[in-house]
C-alpha cells in the first residue's frame, strides 16, 4: 500500500462555557489564555529544536510564526493573542505533515511553506463553506523532528451564519466535511509537484501555442469534418458523452497541429520528459522504502490531461467556426431574402407607375380631345357672329 506524501490532521476547540472544565484547557490553549499558548508553540517549535528563521538586523521579526501577509513581528503577535482572547469564533488548529523525501524536497524552508498556505488555505476554506475573507489565520514550519510539518490554526472574524433556532447570525459550529480535508492534502501534493516541475506553466504555454495555430494548416480539413459532425445539442467538452466517438478525430487533429508546429512540438516533447523525470525520481525514492506508488505517477495522468484540454481547445474552434459559418449562411439567406423582397417590390412599383403612366396619358389624350373641341366650338361662334355663316 503506497504511503501518502501529505498527511493533514484538523481539530477545533469551541466557545464553551467555563463551567465545562473538561474543555476549558484545550480552548485556553489555542485561545491565547495560558502563559504557554499555541501561539508559542507553532512560533518556535518544540524544546528540542527550534525551526528560526533568522533576518539579520531586525530584531522584531518573528522567527517562525507567518500568515498571508508573511511572518509576524512582535506587535502583530500581540494583536494575534489579542484577538485569540476576544474571539466567540471556533478555533481550528491542524498540522500537515510531509514524508521525510517529500518534506525535505518541497517544504523545507519558510518561503516554501509561507507559499503553500498563501496559495492553498482560501481553497480549503471555500471547499469547508468558510468566507475565506471573513479567516485570520497564522502558521508556522516546524523541522524538529524527521518529518518537515506545518502548523496552523484559524478563526472567523465575524459570525455569518443563521440557524433556525436563532434570528441572530452565528458562528461556524467547527465541522468540516472530511471531502474537504481529503482534498486539501490531494491540492497541497498537486501544487508541490507542478511547481517544482513546472507542470503548470509548461501546459499554459503549450495551450497558448495552440490557440495560436488555428491560422492555417492542413489540418484545417480534418476540423471541417469536425464541424459537419459536432453534435447540435448537449454540452461539447472532450469529456461529454456526446463527443465520446470523435475523441479519436479530435486527438487526430491535436497531434496534426502539434506536427504542423516546431515551437509547439518540442514544447510537447519537453513536457513528456518532466513527466517522465519526475516519475523516474519518485521510482527511486520509493523503491528504497519498498512501497509501491504507481497511483502517484503523472505522465500518464498529465498527457491525457493535456489532449482533454487541447482537445477542447479544439473543438471550441470548430464550433465558433460552426457558429460563424451558420450566422454567414443565415445573414446570406437573409440577403438573399431581402433582394427577393426588393426585387418584388420594384416590379410592384414599376407596375404602379406604368399603370399611373397610362392614366396621366389617358388624362392627356382626354384634356387635349376637350381643348380641341371647345375651340373648334368657339371658332364656329366668332364666324356666326361675323355674319360668314348663317
Amino acid at each position: 500500500m503506497s504511503v501518502p506524501n501529505v498527511n493533514l490532521f484538523l481539530g477545533y476547540v469551541e466557545n464553551l462555557d467555563k463551567s465545562v472544565s473538561k474543555d476549558l484547557e484545550a480552548r485556553r490553549f489555542y485561545s491565547s489564555n495560558k502563559e504557554y499558548d499555541y501561539v508559542k508553540y507553532v512560533n518556535t517549535g518544540s524544546k528540542e529544536k527550534l525551526d528560526y528563521v533568522a533576518y539579520s538586523g531586525n530584531n522584531e521579526k518573528s522567527k517562525g510564526i507567518f500568515n498571508k501577509n508573511g511572518l509576524l513581528n512582535a506587535e502583530q503577535i500581540k494583536e494575534l493573542r489579542t484577538n485569540l482572547r476576544t474571539t466567540k469564533s471556533t478555533i481550528w488548529h491542524g498540522v500537515i505533515s510531509f514524508t521525510e523525501y517529500f518534506g525535505n524536497v518541497n517544504c523545507d524552508t519558510y518561503e516554501k511553506a509561507y507559499e503553500l498556505m498563501k496559495s492553498q488555505l482560501p481553497k480549503f476554506f471555500k471547499n469547508a463553506n468558510l468566507d475565506p475573507e471573513n479567516i485570520v489565520w497564522f502558521a508556522g514550519l516546524h523541522e524538529n523532528t524527521d518529518n518537515k510539518h506545518i502548523h496552523f490554526s484559524f478563526f472567523e472574524k465575524e459570525p455569518l451564519r443563521y440557524k433556525q433556532s436563532s434570528r441572530f447570525k452565528q458562528f461556524s459550529d467547527g465541522y468540516i466535511d472530511i471531502d474537504a480535508i481529503n482534498q486539501f492534502k490531494i491540492d497541497i501534493e498537486k501544487y508541490f509537484i507542478s511547481r517544482n516541475f513546472n507542470i503548470f506553466e509548461n501546459r499554459k504555454e503549450i495551450t497558448n501555442l495552440l490557440k495560436k495555430s488555428f491560422n492555417d494548416g492542413a489540418y484545417m480539413n480534418k476540423i471541417n469534418k469536425l464541424i459537419i459532425v459536432l453534435p447540435i445539442k448537449g454540452r461539447l467538452s472532450y469529456d461529454s458523452e456526446n463527443m465520446a466517438e470523435h475523441r479519436p478525430m479530435i486527438d487526430n487533429i491535436v497531434k496534426s497541429i502539434i506536427v504542423s508546429n516546431p515551437e509547439l512540438k518540442r514544447k510537447v516533447s519537453d513536457f513528456e520528459h518532466i513527466l517522465s523525470k519526475r516519475d523516474t525520481e519518485l521510482l527511486k525514492a520509493y523503491a528504497k522504502i519498498k512501497v509501491d506508488c504507481s497511483d502517484k505517477l503523472l505522465y500518464e495522468k498529465c498527457m491525457k490531461d493535456l489532449y482533454r484540454r487541447l482537445g477542447n481547445i479544439v473543438i471550441l474552434a470548430a464550433k465558433d467556426i460552426k457558429t460563424k459559418q451558420n450566422k454567414f449562411n443565415y445573414e446570406t439567406r437573409n440577403r438573399l431574402i431581402l433582394k427577393h423582397i426588393e426585387k418584388k417590390k420594384r416590379k410592384i412599383l414599376i407596375n404602379k407607375c406604368m399603370q399611373l403612366n397610362d392614366l396621366v396619358n389617358k388624362e392627356i389624350v382626354n384634356a387635349f380631345a376637350e381643348y380641341r373641341e371647345r375651340l373648334e366650338e368657339a371658332n364656329y361662334k366668332r364666324l356666326r357672329e361675323e355674319g360668314y355663316l348663317e
